[in-house]
């Protein structure tokens, strides 16, 4: 009987050492508080909380993060700053800032400000409350330039994404390819009038100019406006071959594909517009989007990419999740990246203590969906145009007819990536 009995308290404990030791543990654990304040009404916002919320369930489907040696399940806190609506003040997205960061008391922010002129408020935010916070939006160059003025007071914030010059650099990159293989040689260029906007365009603009572009128009519009009409009838005018374009609020760019295609201007549209570029582009816009180029960034935001399989991966668990691709044609693999990349540094820190965290998130080397990604001493992930297994890595793509005869986005360059060759329209073939 005594046997038994011991036999029976053994069992116990060791089922009691297992609940605590075991998947069982994360549950008992105390949640990791992930902040993510954004722009939620912005295609970006949702698509890169969406991102956020499938890598936080994987994670915690895995038995969540190892924290020296318990395992905590991870809970996700989000804000709407409204940061991406015209109008909104800075003022009012940084009290959604504030407000998540001394109510929730997050451990980390990941996603952050869609707006760039919020990051740059945002910074001040962070540092005082210091805490990591990797954003995965926000493009403006400004970033690094702030943070090399005072580093040991900004250490706590990274960006797990592109800033404007790289997808800046690929658009430039595409021109080059039609300025060589088709003869094209005059552009008009539109851009929003907010920061990454205009670092985009005027990178773009810039090189263009050296590569012997003429240019017709540099035009700038209020982030608001919902006409843009005298720019195309600008480039009907003085006989644009490219209509760079660089746009990012929802309904001055649905505004402008809809016009484009209206006044039927014979010049092609290379650059950033997201109704045009999104996977549901041809279903919202019709088939007028044939032959736009669009450059996505990083790569596996919304476009799968044969020869990268991760971004298969990524995208199929998305649209298995949520029913479809992300609507945003960037940054989506940024947000879902930026979670993984904290956990590992947080595992191997051993800590949630928020400086041994930034030293460990110094030390990243991450192959995730968007490429190898590492951090420069601004805490900017580095990205290259040649190799996934390098650095981080964007693409270009051109909404092309398929072998079924329905509209697809075809992968253009970089050449690592590439599936096809731009083709030119049909009312522009000398």
């Amino acid at each position: 009987m005594r046997r038994r009995r011991s036999v029976y308290l053994a069992l116990l404990v060791g089922a009691t050492l297992l609940m605590f030791t075991g998947p069982l543990a994360a549950q008992a654990a105390d949640p990791i508080v992930l902040g993510a304040p954004t722009s939620v009404y912005t295609p970006f916002g949702k698509s890169c909380l969406q991102a956020t919320e499938l890598a936080v369930e994987e994670i915690n489907k895995a038995g969540g993060v190892q924290v020296g040696n318990v395992k905590r399940p991870l809970k996700l806190v989000k804000s709407d700053t409204r940061g991406g609506e015209p109008g909104t003040p800075l003022h009012d997205a940084i009290m959604a800032y504030t407000k998540l960061i001394t109510e929730e008391k997050p451990d980390a922010i990941v996603v952050g400000a869609f707006r760039s002129e919020v990051l740059m408020k945002a910074m001040d935010t962070v540092a005082k409350y210091k805490l990591p916070h990797l954003h995965t939006i926000a493009q403006t160059p400004g970033f690094q330039k702030k943070f090399a003025e005072d580093p040991e007071k900004y250490k706590y914030l990274f960006r797990v994404t592109t800033d404007a010059l790289i997808p800046g650099s690929y658009t430039q990159a595409c021109l080059d390819i039609l300025k060589k293989d088709f003869g094209l040689d005059r552009v008009l260029f539109i851009y929003q009038d907010t920061e990454w906007a205009k670092a985009f365009a005027g990178l773009v603009k810039m090189l263009s100019a050296k590569s012997g572009w003429k240019e017709i128009g540099f035009d700038a519009y209020a982030a608001g406006a919902n006409d843009f009409s005298p720019a195309l009838e600008k480039a009907k005018k003085e006989n644009a071959q490219v209509i760079v374009i660089v746009w990012d609020v929802p309904l001055g760019a649905g505004v402008f594909a809809k016009q484009y295609q209206a006044q039927k201007v014979p010049a092609i549209v290379v650059g950033f517009v997201p109704p045009m570029a999104a996977p549901q582009a041809v279903k919202t816009l019709g088939p007028g989007v044939e032959y736009s180029i669009h450059v996505e960034f990083p790569v596996g935001a919304s476009l799968p990419l044969k020869k990268l399989p991760k971004t298969l991966a990524f995208l199929d668990a998305f649209k298995k999740k949520f029913g479809d691709l992300p609507e945003a044609a960037a940054v989506t693999s940024s947000a879902y990246d930026a979670v993984y990349i904290w956990k590992e540094a947080v595992e191997r820190a051993g800590s949630l203590d928020a400086d041994k965290v930034v030293a460990e998130l110094e030390k990243t080397d991450y192959k995730g969906v968007s490429g190898r990604l590492k951090f420069d001493k601004n805490h900017i992930a580095i990205f290259g145009n040649k190799d996934a297994n390098e650095t981080g890595l964007a693409v270009v793509f051109q909404w092309q007819n398929g072998p079924d005869g329905q509209l697809i986005r075809v992968p253009i360059y970089p050449e690592t990536v590439a599936e096809g060759k731009i083709v030119l329209p049909p009312w522009m073939k000398k």
